[in-house]
C-alpha cells in the first residue's frame, strides 16, 4: 500500500532531543524527559513525539509563555496548540506542537507541570475553572485524519474509522459512508472549504494521503 515515506527515526530523535535540551537548560530546575512509546523502545516509524517538562512553581508561568520561542529556536513551526482543558490551568498545560518539515506523523505532545503536583496526569482535569476557549475544531479534525492515517498504516481500520468519525462529530458534519480512505479525502475537501486557513494543512494531509493509498 505505502509506496514510500520518508520516516528516518534518527531525525525524530534527532529532533526530540534537541527539543528536551532546550526546555531543560532554559529553565533552572526544570526537568524535561522523553516518555511513551519512544522512551520504552517500543516506537514504530509513525510514532509521535511525548514529552514531559517539570517546572518549578515560581517559574510555570513564564516558562509557559517561553514555549513558542523555545521551540522555534530548534526548528520553525508549523502549528502550536493548547489542550483547551488546562489552559487557565495554574500549574498544568498540554501542548501540541508541529514542526515545519517534519513528518505529520511525528506531532510533539508536550505535558507540562509544576513541580508541586508532582506529575499527576488527573490535576485539573474536572475544574471548569482551569478550562479555555482557544481551540480550532478544524484543526483538531485535520488531526484526527492523519491519526487515521496512522492507524490503517498500523492495520487498525476499525480505529481509524472511529477516529474519523469523532472528527466529522468536531466540526458537526453528518457521518458519512465509506472506507477510511475516502473518509480521509472527504474531511479534508470539507475543511478547506469551511475554513480557508486550513487549507495549507489539509493540502499535507492529502498529499500524506496519496504516497500512502495511491
Amino acid at each position: 500500500m505505502v509506496k514510500h515515506l520518508d520516516l528516518d527515526p534518527s531525525i525524530r530523535a534527532a529532533l526530540a532531543e534537541k527539543v528536551i535540551a532546550v526546555l531543560s537548560a532554559a529553565v533552572p530546575g526544570s526537568t524535561a524527559l522523553l516518555r511513551g512509546s519512544l522512551a520504552e523502545g517500543n516506537a514504530d516509524p509513525y510514532s509521535d513525539i511525548d514529552v514531559l517538562w517539570e517546572i518549578p512553581d515560581e517559574l510555570f508561568q513564564a516558562s509557559v509563555e517561553r514555549i513558542p520561542v523555545l521551540l522555534a529556536s530548534v526548528h520553525p513551526l508549523e502549528s502550536l496548540r493548547s489542550d483547551p482543558d488546562f489552559q487557565n490551568s495554574d500549574k498544568r498545560r498540554l501542548l501540541f506542537a508541529q514542526f515545519a518539515g517534519i513528518p505529520l506523523f511525528w506531532r510533539f505532545d508536550i505535558d507540562i507541570f509544576a513541580r508541586s503536583i508532582h506529575r499527576d496526569p488527573g490535576y485539573d482535569l474536572h475544574n471548569e475553572a482551569a478550562r479555555g476557549e482557544v481551540w480550532s475544531p478544524t484543526h483538531s479534525a485535520l488531526m484526527n485524519s492523519i491519526a487515521a492515517i496512522k492507524a490503517v498504516l498500523r492495520g487498525q481500520e476499525q480505529a481509524a474509522q472511529q477516529l474519523l468519525l469523532r472528527g466529522f462529530d468536531r466540526v458537526r458534519l453528518e457521518h458519512p459512508p465509506g472506507s477510511p480512505s475516502e473518509l480521509i479525502l472527504t474531511l479534508c475537501e470539507n475543511i478547506t472549504r469551511m475554513d480557508p486557513t486550513k487549507r495549507e494543512l489539509a493540502q499535507q494531509i492529502m498529499e500524506l494521503h496519496r504516497q500512502v493509498f495511491d
